[in-house]
């Protein structure tokens, strides 16, 4: 809730069709990866929201024992995203997953400068954090984005090996470092999204933040599906290893879709906002979403071990409810009233 209103969110073409938001021509990005779902939000343009234009990332990782098969994968999907997208405007642009993200930055300037700027769809399905923690930040810091709306589709199953690899040490995400010249705020709270990989995360909180006056608060999904709550509880394990959570208060159970309830919990770790806060994204994507808000609402500084590449079935097929893929779809900002 904010300011005594609903946050809304839901089915994407529940939310998509809300009155103020039916009429609007929408400038969609994505990125075109080895999962299927990477699509799944072009299968709503016709029945849920009208699309302008298509803007989406191929993001290239290092080279891997995967090779073959994730380039056989995007070559299916690059083929799709052509036939889907045939009659519309649209774009398919190149990234490096490591490169920095000056160019990146500049692209999503000439979005919110272009004809499609009014209202754009965020789908963060496919896309690393890395990429889509300084996008939403870049897309609500622009006055011409007047309803921006994050998206994240279901997969039919996740890969029950390991989903990433080879993790670069732990660094801020880009746009949520400390500036220089900004003056020290002590951390009470490292905020930790429980996902399926710690990468080496324990060893980084146990060596830096293990201090008595530093809590680690754990957001863990659930409910959610058995199989990922196994592999979350499993994070949590390797995380209490090192560093042994003292209070269940430390664990804070939020729906794995619910980004306005883990907003909210963030609150209440936080104190509202008033804790020196590290946050550390390893959970479902939205919950990495209302880390990013709060994390802009807060000042925060955002760490993460990024993988260099990734199994090319992280997930594989598309869920289908009512005949369209299913996810969710979050108002983030409508009719330029930001609801975070």
């Amino acid at each position: 809730m904010i300011n005594g209103a609903f946050r809304p969110w839901g089915k994407p073409r529940w939310l998509l069709q809300m009155e103020a938001l039916r009429a609007e021509q929408w400038l969609l990005i994505g990125a075109l990866s080895t999962q299927d779902r990477c699509l799944a939000m072009l299968g709503h343009r016709t029945q849920s929201f009208n699309l302008g234009h298509a803007a989406f990332l191929e993001i290239s990782e290092k080279q891997s024992t995967f090779q073959a098969q994730s380039e056989a994968r995007r070559t299916i999907n690059r083929q799709k995203w052509h036939a889907e997208t045939h009659g519309y405007s649209s774009e398919l642009l190149s990234y490096d997953l490591l490169e920095p993200l000056i160019r990146l930055q500049k692209q999503v300037i000439l979005w919110t400068s272009g004809p499609f700027r009014k209202s754009v769809i965020l789908d963060v399905s496919c896309l690393p954090e890395r990429y889509f923690f300084p996008m939403v930040r870049w897309l609500l810091s622009s006055d011409q984005v007047e309803n921006l709306i994050v998206t994240c589709m279901s997969p039919e199953r996740y890969t029950e090996e390991d989903l990433a690899f080879d993790p670069k040490e732990w660094a801020h995400i880009q746009t949520f470092a400390p500036s220089p010249g900004d003056p020290d705020r002590p951390i009470r709270r490292i905020v930790v999204g429980a996902g399926f990989l710690p990468f080496s995360l324990p060893e980084w909180l146990k060596k830096d933040y293990s201090k008595n006056e530093i809590q680690v608060a754990m957001l863990f999904p659930f409910p959610a599906p058995p199989s990922n709550v196994k592999r979350s509880w499993e994070f949590v394990r390797q995380i209490e290893v090192g560093l042994p959570l003292r209070d269940e208060r430390q664990l804070a159970r939020v729906n794995a879709n619910d980004l306005s309830g883990c907003f909210d919990r963030i609150e209440t770790i936080t104190k509202r906002g008033t804790l020196g806060t590290i946050f550390a994204p390893f959970g479902p994507k939205a919950h990495s979403v209302a880390m990013c808000l709060q994390a802009m609402k807060m000042d925060a500084q955002v760490l993460y071990t990024q993988p260099t590449y990734y199994h090319p079935e992280y997930t594989t097929g598309i869920k289908i409810e009512d005949g369209l893929p299913a996810g969710f779809a979050y108002a983030i900002r409508v009719n330029r009233q930001t609801f975070y």
